[in-house]
């Protein structure tokens, strides 16, 4: 086939009851190559574990999920074995975009929250340790009134289920260190509270030691509106 430009291009759907593996959520990216089903599996399974299972809005779920990626040949280009890694590339990069969407559009939401992990055992402790503090509620309630509260943060990791260490942890909430070997860091909480107002926040745990494991996960803030939307009606 001749070589050309590939097209990708994606839509999705979700609002609440969403902690994927995967949850309320309906995605469907597009792309105009020619792969077949065997090879595009597999990059699809990479592209959801990177995204799509790295969200939470409330840490619920349903029984209802779909994620499709079809790809209809439609621009007669078939990728070569090393343009396929570029491909790949950039279906992770589409549904992570897709993925943060979601979260941002959370019930009731008004913040999105990156979580960043790093210096873990291996990445599904990181993964483990960051969607513990995702769907912490005193987190994201923390979130919500701009509380710099970095103690809920360290609680929250401590309850993953992995082992940790406080004494080797340290926190840094938008680019600010308020945690360090586990004690409070110097920092102007007056100054920080600021810019937890911001619509996105990031919240980075370093973990020190030998590990190398890391993950990105993205989360919202729980609000008084998030109460209002699931207390007002039934299914």
């Amino acid at each position: 086939m001749k070589r050309g430009a590939l097209h990708i291009s994606g839509m999705t759907k979700g609002s609440g009851m969403i902690q994927p593996n995967m949850a309320t959520t309906l995605g469907f990216v597009m792309l105009d190559a020619a792969i077949p089903p065997g090879t595009l599996a597999p990059m699809l399974a990479r592209a959801v574990g990177r995204s799509y299972n790295r969200i939470s809005v409330d840490g619920d779920t349903s029984t209802n999920d779909t994620m499709l990626v079809l790809a209809n040949g439609a621009a007669n280009v078939q990728p070569s074995d090393s343009e396929l890694s570029k491909v790949g590339d950039a279906l992770n990069e589409v549904m992570e975009d897709l993925a943060r969407q979601i979260v941002r559009d959370g019930e009731g939401a008004r913040k999105l929250v990156t979580i960043e992990i790093s210096g873990s055992s291996n990445d599904d402790t990181a993964e483990r340790l960051a969607r513990s503090i995702a769907n912490s509620l005193l987190v994201k309630t923390a979130i919500a009134g701009s509380d710099p509260n970095w103690g809920r943060i360290l609680s929250a990791a401590g309850n993953a289920g992995v082992p940790l260490d406080p004494a080797k942890v340290d926190i840094d909430l938008q680019g600010v260190p308020v945690c360090r070997a586990g004690l409070a860091a110097d920092f102007s909480e007056a100054d920080l509270k600021k810019k937890l107002d911001e619509t996105e926040c990031l919240i980075r745990l370093v973990l020190h030691g030998r590990g190398t494991g890391s993950a990105r996960f993205w989360t919202c803030d729980l609000t008084e509106r998030y109460i209002e939307i699931n207390a007002s009606y039934r299914t």
